[in-house]
């Protein structure tokens, strides 16, 4: 074993190592800041390097890269300004620039003044998947070193083979499904070590930004990792929060969460730099008492040796006995960083013992994840035979006992850097963690780390696939009138724009994690049988209305996007709803956003495949959106309108209805006659002589005698004596409806007769119906 961790590599390296991959922050961009410092002074060859060098020392790989670029600009023959610039690109995982110029470094340095290049050039090969020029590039600087028998020797050599492997093994492509999880989860800066909690609950960490300005955000002290959690449904991810209670820090990076359900106990990592600017990392836990976190406690020295790092917890209970498993560059182990475990005995963690050598090797371990259903370790690693950088493995056994490590595979891995690897309940579903391309950045495509969900596809006999009976369009028919629903005011509260950047899909997954405070609110007060009809009420809706809805629409866009590929020129008709929290010019807008969020859905849905369709004019097959966004005035009056009784104007069940959209119409546009067809089912009608003494109800019946759903969206009258009421869901084709109308008498007698006009959606198609009565 090796006790002594600088015997391999230098405090610089050893320091990316925790920076990169114990708390995985991503390069902090200094370059205003130190733009204006350099301003003070005469920008010299001097200054910009002794700018560069102090970036490089601080971690800011980003702005060294800069700057050193800047002085290879002026003279790019200069060796050292060019090895600087590479080594900078290196560092920050900028793998193809960092590629191009360790090559040329290698191809002028005759004296060999950079001996490190021509192992970082096999190296960054590697990275850029190009194992046939990695293969000849580290046997060239092993066949140079191999007297020396130090860390790049042995690492060059090991590559040697590694790249062989991968050469051979990239082809076996196992039948995996890796899906970015997108906006609502990554952003530019760094997410990582993902894991799902029961089917609703998805924690994960991210380091942002914090700074309060522009000019502030350029400062290293501006970031922060914390903990942050997720609510999954049918709709996919909610927005990430941070993680409430008090294990996050304002001041200390925390990350890494791992949760014992059992003992609801979590751990997790909280990282600072100590005085020789190291990222060092210790293991801390909080227990969750009274429905919160209650205040984090650092681990006995059995887990955070002092001087060392300890950090990537992951829990289990195994026979009622806590097992820590976690990453530590602590002495008696075989590398850099190891995986080790400690058994909790009476409340307190025992002496932290390392996995050993089938795990750990003289290279990096970490990311440990154990799956008592498997009963494997998952873990990353930069020495075993990988495509990339680091690459996830698996092993079966517990605490010391493994079996011979294996390769996750192709495309779970990569040639970049793959790791934090965890398993969900469902067993081939999980998380990782990568760099890979496809990942969102600040500076260089492969920088920064986000999280991919996987799926893997077990081997199943083929199934004999019937020919559909029935027709795409006669599919569709069937999800019309297809309603989505919103939470009030959404999406882009308190405005009064007409379009909107989020997608529906994104809106209603922080909808649904909302869930359970419309149950707390629309059920406040109550007790008993009410109590439990309103948490049934809130519950029947979000499955069978919400949930539902949702559902449908994917289908339906499933089936559009078929049938736009047959070359149609498709319309569909969307129709805005509001609840009557505000003024009718408001609603109207607030309509058009929630028509502009389901535009923007089908223009990303599946990566974007309908949006030629959508805004290529040269198209044969067109897809054409006519909306029609409604306000107050079609609320139903049975809604609270008041601001200050939320629980009926905002959380109940009659307003949730209220907030929704619906697509009710689907026509091709060149072949079909889609005009609304209303009959009522007279022709006209006498209602006889009213009573003078009080108002008079009458109901009217119609039926849609057309192919496709329309809706009442206005009824005029000549008479303010008639007052008129109806439901403006959409009326399937076959179907019949109602109109409710009141006659209130006047002074005026005798025979009387009165043209009640419908206006019909879509197309605003007017329809009237003669009405006599005596008064």
């Amino acid at each position: 074993m090796n006790t002594n961790k600088n015997t391999y590599h230098s405090s610089s390296i050893q320091n990316k190592i925790f920076e990169c991959f114990v708390y995985f922050t991503k390069f902090t961009i200094c370059i205003v800041f130190l733009l204006f410092s350099i301003s003070l002074f005469a920008q010299t060859d001097e200054n910009y390097k002794k700018t560069a060098d102090d970036a490089l020392q601080n971690g800011d790989y980003y702005t060294a890269a800069y700057f050193y670029k800047i002085l290879l600009d002026k003279d790019n023959m200069n060796l050292d300004f060019a090895y600087r610039y590479a080594n900078a690109n290196r560092l920050y995982n900028n793998y193809k620039e960092a590629e191009y110029w360790f090559e040329f470094i290698v191809s002028k340095d005759n004296a060999d003044k950079y001996p490190l290049s021509g192992f970082y050039l096999a190296e960054m090969n590697k990275y850029n998947a190009k194992y046939g020029f990695a293969i000849s590039n580290y046997t060239n600087y092993y066949n140079k070193n191999r007297e020396k028998k130090d860390y790049y020797t042995q690492k060059a050599l090991q590559e040697i083979n590694s790249c062989k492997w991968a050469a051979k093994h990239i082809t076996d492509t196992h039948k995996v499904e890796i899906t970015h999880l997108g906006k609502t989860i990554n952003t530019p800066f760094s997410e990582f070590g993902a894991q799902q909690y029961g089917d609703s609950l998805l924690i994960y960490s991210s380091l942002r930004e914090i700074a309060s300005n522009e000019f502030e955000s350029f400062l290293p002290e501006a970031y922060l990792s914390k903990v942050y959690s997720s609510y999954i449904s049918v709709a996919g991810y909610s927005s990430g929060r941070e993680l409430k209670g008090k294990i996050n820090s304002d001041e200390i990076n925390t990350a890494n969460l791992s949760i014992d359900n059992k003992t609801m106990q979590a751990y997790f990592t909280r990282c600072s730099k100590n005085e020789g600017a190291e990222m060092v990392c210790a293991i801390y836990q909080s227990e969750f008492k009274a429905g919160k976190w209650e205040k984090a406690k650092k681990l006995n020295n059995k887990i955070n040796l002092e001087g060392f790092t300890s950090t990537q917890p992951s829990v289990v209970n195994s026979n009622d006995k806590e097992i820590l498993y976690f990453a530590s560059n602590r002495p008696g182990g075989f590398g850099q960083m190891d995986i080790w475990y400690s058994i909790k005995n009476n409340g307190e963690f025992q002496q932290a013992v390392n996995l050993g050598s089938n795990i750990n090797t003289p290279g990096n371990e970490i990311t440990p994840f154990y799956d008592t259903k498997s009963l494997e370790l998952y873990f990353a690693s930069d020495w075993h035979f990988g495509f990339g950088g680091y690459d996830n493995f698996h092993s079966k056994g517990e605490l010391n006992q493994w079996t011979t490590v294996e390769n996750a595979g192709f495309p779970i891995n990569t040639s970049y850097n793959d790791l934090y690897f965890t398993v969900n309940e469902t067993e081939n579903e999980g998380y990782l963690t990568s760099n890979r391309l496809g990942s969102y950045f600040i500076k260089g495509e492969t920088c920064c780390n986000d999280i991919y969900a996987y799926k893997i596809f077990k081997k199943e006999k083929p199934v004999e696939v019937k020919k559909d009976t029935i027709t795409i369009e006669e599919s569709i028919k069937k999800l019309l009138p297809l309603t989505l629903y919103f939470h009030n005011d959404e999406p882009d509260p308190s405005c009064m724009n007409t379009t909107t950047d989020k997608n529906y899909k994104q809106t209603l997954a922080d909808y649904y994690a909302m869930k359970d405070k419309y149950k707390a609110e629309y059920s406040k007060g109550l007790k008993r049988e009410e109590y439990q009809k309103a948490i049934n009420d809130i519950d029947t809706f979000f499955i069978k209305e919400v949930g539902a809805g949702f559902k449908s629409l994917e289908l339906f866009t499933s089936l559009l996007l078929r049938d736009l590929q047959r070359g149609n020129e498709i319309r569909i008709t969307v129709k805005g709803y509001a609840s009557p929290l505000n003024t009718d010019e408001y609603n109207t807008n607030l309509s058009k956003r929630r028509i502009s969020s389901l535009i923007n859905f089908m223009k990303e849905f599946n990566n974007g495949i309908l949006k030629p369709y959508m805004e290529d004019s040269n198209t044969k097959a067109k897809l054409i959106v006519y909306e029609e966004p409604l306000g107050k005035s079609m609320a139903s009056k049975t809604v609270s309108d008041n601001p200050n009784d939320l629980r009926n104007s905002v959380y109940s069940k009659a307003a949730a209805l209220e907030r929704k959209i619906q697509i009710l119409y689907y026509d091709y546009t060149k072949e079909v006659d889609s005009t609304p067809l209303l009959k009522f089912l007279i022709d006209s009608i006498n209602l006889g002589k009213l009573n003078p003494t009080t108002t008079n109800a009458f109901s009217i019946r119609f039926k849609n005698a057309g192919k496709y759903p329309f809706s009442i969206s206005d009824v005029s009258t000549d008479c303010s004596c008639i007052k008129y009421y109806f439901d403006e869901t959409a009326i399937s084709a076959g179907k019949e409806g109602v109109i409710r109308i009141l006659i209130v008498p006047d002074e005026r007698k005798g025979l009387k007769k009165q043209i009640i006009t419908l206006t019909l959606s879509p197309f605003n198609k007017k329809v009237t119906l003669p009405v006599r009565f005596e008064e």
